[in-house]
């Protein structure tokens, strides 16, 4: 038996995955079971959850893979020191690099302390960006691909240009701090009010109401030469990084002052994000554009960060010529315990072959014992519907806001049916509901469709297979008047498509739908609340449930409405 298990912590996005035998066996945020968005810690509980999944003691593990290398990552934040010292805050921020870097590099101490004595694995510290790499290709299932990684910083790199063939990674270019495109990003989102290394996905959605206006300073920030990304810090100062990037005294004076958290939206900050997102799909157009010449390859995989901008991967896919796009599901550094472990087990395990996984469904899943002892502790009513597929259907048809808990919870920023909140697109004013008794969140952020595979591309143009929700798509003209609330302002949506093979009963209550409406696609938005991560238990769907104006909640088997009366068991 070969078990690995695989780590990233002390930046953002604590996660644990674990591959044994060749084979993708679990993988979770930590933010899912403590409850807070982008957790950094050490991921204790994805840890006991993986290993749990697995049925393996601590003894088990023959080794741990973590996803920097520490040693380097103490070398860059030296040598980019004097950069720090001279601003305020700037000692501590050193200070805190420094820290993390030794906490990393203790993480198989770390590691011993949670699980104990019998934990007697070996550590394999891998390369960051070759941890997103890896992640990418294995999950795409491609026999070779183009390589594409693009973030805020790994250890020092921020982009990655590669061939992946013959079980081998051949780098053809990186880009190196401070030439970064996610931190340029990030500099955008703080501008704008919002809170950088998470609000970036407000920027990708307010860019869809503004104007270009200021897309020649954005040019000067950020480009591309020759595979490397090149950015400008005379305008934009981003040594101390993601939430300390400041753009200087020339750009700031072009772009006016800064919006304060919670102020109103203006044309001017809509202009800001359209431009900022032009210029980063610029760029990423670019290096895509140069990587297929270099690399000869027809295929492409993306990971990074910057990998879930899906405007951006919608326009790669559409115009740099290649046959297929791959975006990683888990792009950002969670998905890098899953690369970091790959490494481990190519280097280590070379002739047992991988298992390509065929979902993101990675996550803890409950038994129907467990969800009825939860419901019964709670003291809730529920029913037990004879086809509730069929009754999920009909409740979002009729305009119920229905929350879907079912299955292994999703591995990824994006909610695929397993813990989603359902409506029906055919509303207009279905958006605005949602954002009033549920998400309560900025109205220009676009809700998604989920839509059977086989009627995909008669609603989104050039869409054959979406699995992910990770790429924007043209909703087809005549289309845009039968699914409103998922048509976004510029006429694109982000898509999820459904194969009855990967997720039956979601497949089966959009089909259903489709049976009662006409229509084969369903509204999708992450079962939470603004400013909590996805639920991962029954207990996180019911509070949930119960805390916001979700008409219904269907936890295979059982079906709890806010009018329901008797107990149904």
């Amino acid at each position: 038996m070969a078990a690995i298990l695989g780590i990233n912590c002390y930046k953002h996005d604590s996660a644990a995955a674990l591959i044994m035998d060749g084979r993708l066996v679990a993988a979770a945020e930590e933010e899912r079971f403590r409850r807070i968005k982008h957790y950094s810690g050490y991921p204790s509980k994805a840890v006991e959850f993986v290993l749990s999944e697995a049925s393996l003691e601590p003894s088990d593990i023959d080794h741990i893979a973590f996803y920097m290398l520490p040693g380097l990552v103490m070398r860059e934040n030296l040598a980019h020191s004097r950069h720090y010292i001279a601003k305020r805050g700037g000692l501590f921020f050193l200070l805190s690099q420094l820290n993390g870097a030794r906490k990393m590099r203790n993480i198989g101490t770390t590691a011993r302390e949670h699980l104990g004595e019998g934990l007697d694995a070996p550590v394999t510290f891998v390369e960051h960006h070759r941890a997103h790499a890896d992640s990418a290709v294995f999950c795409s299932g491609f026999s070779e691909a183009a390589v594409l990684t693009m973030d805020g910083v790994g250890e020092r790199d921020t982009s990655v240009l590669a061939s992946f063939s013959e079980g081998a990674l051949r780098i053809h270019s990186r880009s190196r701090f401070p030439d970064s495109p996610g931190i340029f990003y990030s500099a955008v989102t703080r501008y704008l009010g919002f809170m950088p290394d998470n609000d970036e996905y407000k920027v990708m959605g307010l860019s869809s109401y503004g104007e270009p206006e200021f897309l020649k300073l954005f040019r000067r920030i950020i480009g591309s030469r020759d595979g490397r990304i090149v950015v400008d810090t005379g305008l934009l100062d981003i040594h101390m990084g993601v939430h300390h990037a400041s753009f200087r005294s020339e750009a700031a004076g072009l772009l006016g002052p800064p919006r304060k958290p919670g102020d109103p939206i203006s044309a001017r900050h809509m202009n800001i994000a359209c431009s900022a997102q032009r210029a980063l799909e610029e760029v990423g157009l670019s290096l895509a554009r140069y990587l297929r010449e270099v690399s000869g390859l027809d295929r492409l995989v993306i990971s990074g960060g910057v990998g879930l901008n899906c405007v951006m991967n919608g326009l790669i896919e559409k115009e740099t010529g290649f046959s297929e796009v791959y975006p990683m599901p888990a792009s950002h550094d969670a998905g890098t315990s899953v690369g970091a472990a790959l490494q481990v087990h190519r280097n280590y395990y070379p002739d047992i072959p991988l298992e390509v996984p065929e979902s993101m469904y990675l996550g803890p899943s409950f038994s129907e014992t467990e969800i009825l002892a939860d419901l019964k502790m709670a003291r809730l009513s529920w029913e037990r519907p004879d086809d509730l597929a069929r009754l999920t259907a009909e409740m979002v048809a009729e305009g119920k806001i229905v929350a879907l808990f079912n299955g292994r919870m999703e591995f990824g920023p994006r909610a695929l049916g397993n813990r989603s909140i359902l409506a029906d697109p055919r509303r207009e004013d279905m958006k605005d509901i949602l954002n009033g008794v549920v998400k309560h969140r900025e109205p220009f952020r676009p809700f998604c469709p989920s839509c059977l595979v086989e009627s995909s591309g008669e609603y989104f143009q050039g869409c054959a297979e979406a699995p992910y929700m990770i790429k924007t798509y043209p909703v087809v003209e005549e289309r845009k008047g039968q699914i409103p609330s998922v048509t976004h302002v510029d006429g694109t949506a982000r898509v999820q498509t459904v194969r009855r093979e990967v997720n039956p009963f979601y497949y089966g209550v959009i089909e259903d739908f489709k049976d009662i409406t006409g229509v084969p696609v369903v509204l999708n938005t992450s079962f939470n609340i603004r400013g909590e991560p996805i639920v991962a238990t029954p207990v996180d769907a019911i509070r949930c449930f119960y805390g916001t104006g979700i008409d219904a909640l269907v936890m295979p088997p059982f079906l709890l409405k806010k009018e329901c009366g008797e107990d149904g068991s």
